[in-house]
């Protein structure tokens, strides 16, 4: 089972190795919780029930000043756990050098997927400069992390995180998986319907704006978007994620469970989906 949204930038070790990671969290990711040595993300994961994280960078160098971890220290600590994290890569969508350092990540690193924020780089997914970028993704058959809704993060505008904007992506690349992340809140009802359209649209659970994982989690899946609507027709889009450290994976892994969707469902979003994005079943 697989936490497909986990952001590792309180991990000790990997501050005490390159101590600018001090800074990107506190002012690009802004938290300010403890540092925490690498155990205890592994212990989060053994007490949710699950194997595995994927860990995602964001690389901000040009909107914020510096990357949220690089492609290189993703790979670092992918590789200190190497059967339980899943390092994806992050670039730059807006320069002509993107689809290359994209696939450097992935064939020099080993890199499995890519991270991106329009609200954090400062883009538009439907804008057309990003299209290189995207026919390289499909090349090299690898899923896409898409942050969408809203961001707490400051200058951040709603706009760059509405999921109308990945229509025409979903629609020219076909092949290309696209994880909206967050549900996409609050437009999860548009989201959900992109996805009923759009078969290579995937949405996260990676979702907690206000109240608790147990409240929100049952608001959004019960009364925004409907169980009948996850269980009947979205139910191998959707896919488990934490939004760890900003929620514990527990909190999260709990809330899901307790919605009300069948066990059956559940294998899906907490595992089976997941294993298909990454190309481990097929599907």
């Amino acid at each position: 089972m697989i936490d497909f949204h986990t952001h590792p930038v309180l991990v000790e070790e990997m501050v005490a190795r390159h101590p600018e990671l001090e800074r990107v969290a506190r002012e690009v990711f802004y938290i300010g919780n403890r540092f925490q040595p690498l155990r205890i993300f592994l212990l989060e994961l053994d007490i949710s029930g699950l194997q595995r994280a994927v860990l995602l960078p964001i690389e901000t160098t040009r909107t914020r000043g510096m990357p949220i971890y690089t492609n290189e220290q993703i790979a670092e600590l992918a590789a200190m756990a190497p059967d339980r994290f899943v390092g994806f890569a992050s670039v730059d969508p807006t320069v002509s050098a993107a689809p290359d350092h994209l696939e450097r990540a992935v064939a020099g690193l080993g890199l499995r997927g890519l991270k991106l924020s329009p609200p954090s780089q400062e883009f538009y997914p439907d804008d057309q400069r990003i299209y290189p970028l995207y026919e390289r993704a499909q090349a090299l058959g690898i899923p896409i992390v898409m942050h969408t809704g809203m961001s707490w993060e400051p200058g951040a505008r709603l706009d760059w995180g509405h999921p109308r904007r990945l229509e025409p992506v979903l629609a020219d690349f076909p092949d290309l998986r696209i994880v909206a992340a967050h549900f996409a809140w609050p437009w999860s009802l548009e989201v959900a319907a992109l996805a009923l359209k759009y078969p290579n649209l995937y949405v996260d659970t990676a979702a907690l704006y206000y109240d608790n994982p147990d409240d929100f989690i049952a608001n959004l899946f019960v009364h925004q978007v409907s169980l009948t609507l996850i269980e009947r027709s979205l139910r191998h889009q959707v896919v488990f994620g934490s939004n760890y450290p900003r929620v514990e994976i527990k909190n999260m892994a709990r809330a899901v469970r307790r919605v009300g969707l069948s066990e059956k469902t559940l294998m899906m979003i907490f595992e089976t989906n997941a294993l298909r994005l990454l190309r481990e079943v097929g599907g």
